[in-house]
């Protein structure tokens, strides 16, 4: 129990005490696969991993995803737009699987940031 009076999950895994727990459901899986059906996404995940020292602003980063997504199509997207599906959308998703820290409107890595970008290049070497 914590002290406000809430159960601890037992994050006990099949390597023992203090191992990180893996959930393997077909449920979680599904989840995870769905943090890279958009390509938003993984253009975070990319931006974030050029950038200098491995963080960059909400400002900056809206910036760069309205002319990426300018450059390679038809579309002319706001940026008032492009910021706030960010805001509300992407990067909390993102953030909730610890790919990165969203805070003060700063993005940095988070604990499975390493984790992204590997997936990121087994599927697009070029990354």
């Amino acid at each position: 129990m914590t002290s406000d009076g809430e159960d601890e999950q037992d994050r006990t895994g099949p390597l023992g005490k203090d191992q990180r727990y893996f959930d393997n459901s077909a449920e979680a899986i599904a989840e995870k696969a769905k943090l890279w059906t958009n390509f938003r996404r993984q253009h975070v995940v990319r931006q974030v991993l050029a950038a200098p020292n491995r963080e960059m602003s909400l400002r900056q980063l809206a910036q760069n995803l309205r002319d990426y997504i300018d450059e390679r199509s038809d579309q002319d997207p706001d940026y008032d737009d492009v910021r706030q599906t960010l805001r509300r959308r992407h990067l909390p998703l993102l953030s909730e699987h610890d790919v990165i820290d969203f805070e003060d409107d700063i993005i940095r890595p988070g604990p499975e940031f390493g984790a992204a970008v590997e997936l990121l290049v087994r599927n697009d070497p070029r990354v």
